[in-house]
């Protein structure tokens, strides 16, 4: 049955179309900003720098982009929406944006610059402080993992090669860093386990620099992967056995040593060998240019790149194939630009393994408070946050350094009950379910999403303007309906910009709005008056 749509918001204080009309329903709010980019004219390192992702994964969003956007005259009509879109732009607006990221590639050079300092001097307590001025300054774990520790021990990598440094004094800094990891841990924490999904990680035979593989294995664990985390120096006949036995979904193998490019190329011949599906991520200085592109592996250049990758499904396989047969004179060495080692003594490896005992203390600590948070406050049906975590959320914000108190959506399931009588509680529930997903991927970073109760889920949104907020809530509007036809399912919703910082009269406010929104006739967005 078709259901009349709500009126749209449809132009902004400027007179000029809103961006939420065909591009808006076509694209992701990441999508639109790369095309947006692309339309003034920036490269793909400016975007990737503009919007803190990966050079590689621009291009990713480029290809998308243009898979969804199909035919070439409404690619050419999507430039021309970014450009017009570009131009409504307030331009001091602009200029602040851009001096804005200016002054965020200078702080995290500095950061990395302090970090890497107080790794020379073996400093945990600097370093830590220098990795939490990051997070205070919005950056977040991943980020500070890819921009500040990755760089600073590629610094003192590049120290060691030129007698900079001591293999001993290297092994401090190792030490350090792997502490400094283990603070992290528990702001990488994500979602729960996932029943089954099992993610091999390890330094292939010979390898012994394990921290970047460290930061790869926390990433796919904070997003809910069992990981097997199997260190330095594994043998290939030992990988091939624990994989043909358990199964794992998924194999990410590290290098740092271009010497180690030979075995690499190896094992990963030998695990497509033994299980042609098996998907294999590698990643390190180390890697050959032969596995970087088109071979059939996934080649992550950072952990930054991961996590936007681990934002969808993990593939099965990865297109391409490896060579049927590869001397070690045909893969291409890089320089080496990892940290190196040396034969250190008895007394630095005893005190390596009792880092990384300390380290891995920490972490199972963490796991535990995770999944009692996810207890206390996670709703189990539909895995958003529940209204107690909104409260602690809200008052969070509130107290943080924000240019105004944070918007509030309340989105609300049409005719909920009438879904429930017609096709039973099952179907109820799939529809909260679905309803969640779609509220999700509409959000953008730093915002935030729970359900209230019922069919009512409520969204915050730190520093948004009502033009902001009128586009988030009507691209959660039509994703949701255009989602939904059998039943069909539209929401309604309310939104309040509050200017005072008491939430129990916020949230009064946009419920409120809610009310208005079901009185004019439901699948609409209404503002608190």
């Amino acid at each position: 049955m078709a259901m009349k749509q709500g009126a749209a918001v449809e132009s902004d204080h400027r007179g000029s179309p809103a961006p939420n009309g065909q591009l808006a329903e076509l694209l992701s709010p990441r999508e639109l900003d790369v095309l947006a980019s692309i339309a003034a004219g920036a490269t793909n390192r400016e975007i990737a720098r503009q919007l803190f992702i990966a050079p590689s994964t621009v291009q990713s969003h480029v290809k998308r982009i243009l898979g969804k956007l199909g035919a070439r005259n409404r690619t050419e009509a999507g430039v021309r929406y970014a450009r017009s879109y570009e131009r409504r732009r307030n331009p001091d607006e602009d200029a602040s944006e851009e001096g804005g990221r200016r002054s965020s590639d200078m702080i995290v050079d500095r950061l990395a610059r302090a970090y890497r300092d107080a790794m020379r001097v073996g400093d945990p307590s600097t370093a830590a402080a220098v990795v939490d001025e990051g997070l205070s300054g919005g950056l977040s774990p991943v980020a500070v993992q890819s921009r500040v520790i990755a760089p600073a021990m590629r610094g003192i990598g590049e120290l060691w090669e030129r007698g900079g440094v001591t293999v001993a004094e290297e092994h401090l800094a190792t030490a350090v860093s792997h502490h400094v990891l283990s603070r992290l841990y528990p702001g990488l924490l994500r979602r729960a386990r996932r029943g089954g999904d099992t993610v091999v990680v390890a330094a292939v035979h010979g390898e012994h620099h394990v921290l970047g593989l460290r930061m790869v294995a926390d990433v796919f664990e904070g997003h809910g992967f069992d990981v097997r985390f199997f260190g330095a120096d594994l043998p290939d006949e030992s990988l091939v056995a624990w994989v043909q036995e358990h199964r794992p979904i998924a194999v990410a193998l590290g290098v740092t040593m271009p010497l180690g490019a030979a075995t690499l190329v190896r094992q990963v011949l030998a695990l497509r060998e033994r299980d042609p599906e098996l998907q294999v991520i590698v990643g390190g200085q180390g890697v050959p240019a032969v596995l970087r592109h088109g071979a059939g592996v996934l080649y992550i250049a950072d952990t930054e790149q991961l996590a936007e990758h681990l934002k969808g499904s993990l593939p099965t396989a990865v297109s391409g194939k490896l060579p049927a047969s590869i001397s070690r004179g045909g893969v291409g060495f890089r320089r080496l630009s990892e940290v190196a080692t040396g034969g250190g003594d008895v007394l630095v490896e005893r005190m390596a393994q009792t880092t990384a005992a300390a380290v891995d203390g920490a972490r199972g600590q963490a796991r535990r408070a995770f999944v009692l948070e996810q207890l206390a406050f996670r709703d189990p049906l539909t895995e958003l946050w529940n209204r107690r975590a909104f409260e602690d959320r809200y008052e969070a914000l509130i107290g943080a350094e924000h240019l105004r108190a944070p918007t509030i959506l309340m989105v609300d399931v049409d005719h909920f009950k009438s879904i429930n009588d017609g096709y039973g509680h099952e179907a109820g529930d799939n529809a909260l379910v679905g309803v969640a997903q779609q509220i999700t991927a509409a959000l953008r970073p730093g915002d935030f999403a729970a359900r209230y109760g019922g069919d009512e889920f409520i969204v915050l949104l730190p520093d948004s303007s009502p033009d902001k907020a009128a586009e988030v809530g009507e691209r959660i509007r039509t994703a949701v309906s255009s989602a939904f036809t059998d039943p069909p399912i539209t929401v309604s919703i309310g939104v309040c910009v509050p200017e005072h910082a008491d939430r129990r009269r916020a949230t009064l406010e946009v419920d409120r709005a809610l009310y208005e929104a079901k009185e004019h006739g439901r699948n609409q967005v209404a503002f608190a008056s």
